[in-house]
């Protein structure tokens, strides 16, 4: 297994502790959600929706925003919930070698999502000449979908206005993982401009 998937066994056993089997009753699906308890994908759609993102992570449906493609909306959803095959996701699986962890620009720091989409020398720099860009100061959160919160709200609350900033932050992760998978796998190199 995965190291994920062994987190999800582990989080399995947890919710499965307290539960008692009973030899003399049927088995039977419940759903809780509903008064009912018979499952509809309007209640589960209801339930997914009306969760609050917390400080760290980023409610779904903001992630399938209609003016970006489904590709880097796919993107975006693997990103924040770090299932990226960023060196430190291939070494916890085994993929690659202690050796190969380092940061495809060689600044020394080992890559995961946060490194390489904020925090890397290179790659962290689109961000600064994007604020230069947008008119913002501010300073980036250490966590991806911190950051994304940020920057979408960093314009106002016009529902306009973050669509634009939705669009702008998708683009520009995605623009990162491109040029990181130029540079790994093609030895082709862009400039941050």
């Amino acid at each position: 297994m995965f190291a994920w998937e062994e987190e999800l066994v582990g989080e399995l056993k947890l919710l499965l502790q307290n539960v008692t089997l009973q030899v003399d009753k049927d088995d039977k699906w419940l759903w809780n959600v509903e008064a009912s308890h018979v499952f509809s994908v309007r209640s589960a759609y209801n339930l997914i929706t009306a969760q609050q993102p917390t400080a760290s992570s980023v409610a779904a449906f903001v992630i399938w925003n209609r003016d970006v493609p489904q590709k880097v909306g796919l993107f975006a959803w693997r990103l924040f919930r770090d299932r990226l095959s960023t060196k430190d996701n291939l070494l916890m699986r085994g993929v690659i070698t202690n050796e190969s962890r380092l940061c495809v620009v060689a600044c020394d720091s080992e890559k995961n999502t946060a490194h390489l989409c904020l925090h890397c020398p290179f790659f962290g720099s689109v961000w600064y000449h994007i604020y230069r860009w947008l008119g913002i100061s501010t300073a980036s959160p250490l966590r991806v979908g911190g950051h994304f919160n940020q920057f979408i709200f960093v314009g106002g609350v016009s529902k306009a206005r973050r669509s634009i900033l939705h669009v702008i932050w998708f683009a520009s992760v995605w623009e990162i993982w491109k040029e990181r998978n130029n540079r790994q796998f093609k030895g082709k190199e862009c400039t941050v401009v």
